[in-house]
């Protein structure tokens, strides 16, 4: 048995997002998924890492936040649910959300909500595959 979270919630969010933008719309995904925050992590893309809501946000939700690198959700861009053409020129995939959820629950993962937006944010959520074996 893993130890990693069963969630993974992807971010995207303009520059200069709030934390009370994300915590509230991570908190709606989670309830409607029926998601307990203590068993998920963030994921964003690495070039938000200085994102200081992003950070506020995580420590408020009390979760671990992981920046991915644009490769890795690329990976998955194919598994996507929804398809920005504005996101796909900009990133080469049509939902960072829906990507950061994939890569950051892992190999295998399935998108359990495709991403719901804000005009200042989007998320995600994705489940890790699961271990035959537990």
């Amino acid at each position: 048995m893993t130890d990693a979270p069963l969630y993974a919630f992807g971010l995207g969010a303009r520059r200069g997002v709030a934390a009370n933008d994300i915590v509230e719309l991570v908190r709606r995904v989670a309830q409607t998924h029926n998601v307990d925050l203590h068993e998920a992590k963030l994921c964003a893309l690495e070039s938000k890492a200085q994102e200081t809501g992003l950070h506020e946000a995580a420590r408020e939700l009390g979760l671990e936040l992981v920046f991915l690198p644009l490769a890795a959700l690329r990976t998955r861009k194919a598994r996507a649910a929804t398809h920005s053409p504005r996101v796909q020129a900009m990133f080469g995939v049509g939902s960072v959300a829906e990507a950061a959820a994939l890569v950051g629950a892992g190999p295998g993962s399935r998108l359990v909500s495709p991403r719901v937006t804000t005009p200042v944010a989007a998320c995600a959520l994705a489940r890790r595959a699961e271990d035959e074996n537990s």
